[in-house]
């Protein structure tokens, strides 16, 4: 088993890095690094702690296990016998499965889909290609789409499950093909046996603490695995100073109990009950909601606020609040809790809630005011470009603030990594997949080159994307697709020998129909002069007219269902649709390529250890990495 350093406690930070963790010792906050997997990027936040135990040591770090929310599904998948999967990501299927909770990448991989509305805008024939493909159109929009490197594990149950609820015992199986296909697949990067070696070790040792926890965990759930494995994974990031962060889950940070109803994390709660506020909270939230695609308070029925109860062992759920009762919707159907007034603060609703389901309740903010509430006692750490909702946040307290309500809140701390210009100082070599060869100058490379090569890379890609995306007639799409470095010689070729071929035909064809049109010219004025004159048309004269255009309309009907003629349409058109195939295929490439620019921000942290186990690569993207503080209700 490789020696994995602990790179981040070797670092030497960045001023901007020191500068704001010191300022939020001062604020005395704690910082808080809330995760829903423990396989992407979020281990990478380690590097706080490890700063601050030289340079802020007052300042505490609390990292969590975010497991009141789903556990993934897939949406009618037609499989009801339960269990779990391992599925890719595309813009079809899968494309509404949220996999959040137990997701990787393969070195080199990115979770994003290629769009198929994107591919639309660029011209592409989408369901004419979908049809031809002899797998069907299923397996078209797969190959046309599919995001490259990426796997989640689904949970093919019949109702949606809170990730607290999946058993630790169910779910490690499919945890562990995880990491076993994230393994396998890297392998196809790596190009020296070292490099792969490191990144097998790495992965069993990943695979051995999940066997671990599961040994612990027995019959317990997924909170318990995963907060077994962060402690671990922290430990291999950190050595010693692993003590320094407290791992929890979001079970314990939102437990609503008559010990913690008090604390700070719930009073935007008042805000939505009290009746001075209510109804400027609900009006700021479905004014943040509209054109999001989430919910409206409305459409969760009268009275909904934007809270959901989660009771371990019976599911998560909305919340409506009616005068003096409370109607709490699980899946197991609405359960109406009664109280003793009109529910107008938390203390009224935890007292119903509490007759109904006990003390061991958790309120939960939908995502717009989750980070309200987090962010009242603790500084959310999150990387640069995480957290698609926050821009909804911020306005939403914009709002709130100019109503006169203000809530204090600790601003987010931003951190910024640069994963790819790091990568300079790792020793690998590298074995680019497809869509990446064709923007590298080649495809066998090192870490370094790699590293010089990657923005480049991303700027011919950005290039072909619009200059391919513009190009709509066959021509253009062929020069393009040969600047692009596509090899469509051959295509070329045959196409314009087609096009010619079919050109001429035409030629023909298009000189009879204007004869034809010119007699038809001709028998109007002959009918229309005889009716000026009142008299009868010229019968030996227009019979010669009629004749010779219906000899010429015959000779029109004979050339276009000619079988040559009929063989050059038909092919003509077949090889437009080979183009734009091959269009299709090059943009979809450019696109992925794009998608280094989100892995840059957002990767794996294993991928860090697996290529390199000296850490160096680990430490310079520490010593690269920046930090900014992001106050609530800024605009972005």
């Amino acid at each position: 088993m490789p020696d994995f350093s602990p790179a981040f406690c070797e670092a030497e930070y960045t001023d901007s890095l020191i500068a704001c963790i010191q300022q939020l010792a001062e604020r005395g906050a704690p910082c808080l690094a809330l995760g829903q997997t423990v396989f992407w990027d979020e281990l990478l936040k380690a590097m706080i702690p490890a700063a601050a135990h030289r340079h802020a040591p007052g300042l505490r770090m609390v990292a969590g296990a975010h497991d009141t929310d789903y556990f993934s599904k897939l949406p009618d998948d037609g499989r009801a016998n339960g269990g779990f999967s391992l599925q890719p990501r595309d813009d079809d299927r899968t494309s509404q499965m949220w996999a959040a909770v137990a997701e990787t990448s393969a070195v080199l991989g990115c979770e994003y889909p290629v769009l198929r509305s994107v591919l639309r805008a660029a011209g592409i024939p989408l369901q004419r290609l979908a049809r031809r493909h002899p797998r069907g159109p299923r397996q078209f929009y797969h190959e046309a789409t599919a995001a490259w490197g990426w796997r989640g594990v689904a949970n093919h149950s019949l109702e949606r499950t809170v990730a607290c609820d999946i058993s630790a015992l169910g779910v490690s199986p499919t945890v562990r093909e995880l990491m076993d296909w994230a393994a396998e697949n890297s392998r196809e990067v790596l190009l020296d046996e070292r490099s792969r070696e490191t990144a097998a070790e790495l992965i069993r040792l990943v695979e051995n603490l999940i066997e671990l926890c599961r040994s612990q965990a027995g019959e317990r759930t997924l909170t318990d695995l995963y907060l077994c494995l962060l402690g671990g994974f922290y430990h291999v990031l950190l050595g010693d100073l692993v003590d320094e962060v407290e791992v929890t889950a979001s079970t314990e940070l939102f437990l609503f109990t008559p010990e913690t109803f008090e604390r700070p994390r719930f009073d935007v709660v008042d805000i939505f009950l009290n009746p001075a506020t209510r109804d400027i909270a609900r009006e700021a939230y479905n004014t943040v909601m509209g054109h999001s695609g989430i919910y409206t308070l409305d459409q969760f029925g009268e009275g909904a606020i934007p809270f959901d109860i989660v009771i371990c062992g019976r599911g998560r759920g909305t919340i409506r609040v009616l005068g003096d009762r409370a109607i709490f919707n699980l899946p197991e159907g609405p359960v109406e809790a009664p109280a003793d007034g009109e529910i107008t603060d938390r203390a009224a609703l935890l007292e119903a809630a509490g007759d109904k389901f006990g003390c061991m309740l958790r309120l939960v903010g939908k995502a717009v005011v989750l980070p309200t509430m987090l962010s009242r006692e603790f500084t959310m750490v999150l990387l640069e470009h995480a957290s698609a909702y926050l821009p909804q946040t911020h306005r939403f307290i914009r709002i709130l603030r100019r109503a006169g309500i203000e809530l204090e809140l600790n601003p987010i701390a931003r951190l910024h990594v640069e994963t790819w210009d790091a990568m300079s100082v790792a020793q690998a070599r590298l074995y680019l997949p497809h869509h990446l060869e064709r923007f590298f100058d080649e495809r066998e490379l090192t870490t370094r080159q790699f590293a010089s090569q990657w923005r480049q890379a991303v700027a011919r890609a950005r290039v072909v994307i619009e200059r391919l995306g513009e190009a709509r007639a066959p021509e253009e799409m062929l020069a393009q697709l040969t600047a692009a470095g596509d090899h469509v010689e051959e295509l070329t070729r045959e196409f314009e020998g087609v096009a010619r071929a079919r050109r001429e035909s035409g030629e023909r064809i298009e000189a009879l129909r204007e004869q034809s049109q010119a007699l038809w010219i001709e028998i109007k004025q002959l009918l229309r002069a005889a009716d000026e004159a009142h008299e009868p048309p010229p019968a030996d004269e227009l019979s010669a007219l009629r004749a010779r255009r219906q000899e010429i309309v015959t000779r029109i009907l004979a050339l276009t269902h000619a079988d040559e003629h009929r063989r050059l349409q038909d092919r003509y058109h077949e090889l437009l649709l080979d183009i734009q195939y091959r269009k299709l295929h090059v943009l979809a490439d450019a696109h992925r390529t794009m998608s280094l620019e989100h892995s840059n921000y957002r990767p794996p942290w294993w991928w860090f250890l697996a290529i390199d186990p000296t850490g160096e690569w680990l430490r310079r993207l520490a010593e690269t990495a920046t930090m900014r503080l992001e106050p609530f209700g800024m605009m972005v």
